[in-house]
């Protein structure tokens, strides 16, 4: 499985790195604010959610949301957020997906 390879992979990273030498995809307290919110949306939505549609959830709590920086966000977080691609063709979609878990599960 993929997945938890990637997720077994980050966990066993961490470990083996001094602290001091890894540093934190997240970087304020908005950071880490958005990063609960978009945890809980995309937990409520098993699969996955554009990125528009993330922001357009979240611009409702706060209009100076940039999708750019929301993107940049999740992709910092491997272990947490997964991009997938859906559909074929001219359908083909990006989705978001909450992989916080399978972090968590032993293997």
């Amino acid at each position: 499985d993929v997945t938890a390879s990637s997720v077994v992979f980050c966990s066993q990273e961490k470990e083996s790195l001094p602290e001091a030498k890894w540093p934190s995809p997240v970087h304020s307290e908005g950071d880490a604010l958005l990063v609960g919110i978009i945890s809980t949306f995309l937990h409520v939505h098993p699969f996955g959610a554009s990125i528009e549609y993330i922001c357009s959830y979240l611009q409702r709590l706060d209009t100076k949301i940039n999708p750019g920086e929301v993107e940049a966000l999740l992709s910092r977080l491997p272990c947490t957020f997964r991009q997938e691609l859906t559909g074929v063709g001219a359908s083909l979609e990006k989705r978001w997906n909450f992989c916080g878990f399978q972090g968590i599960k032993t293997t």
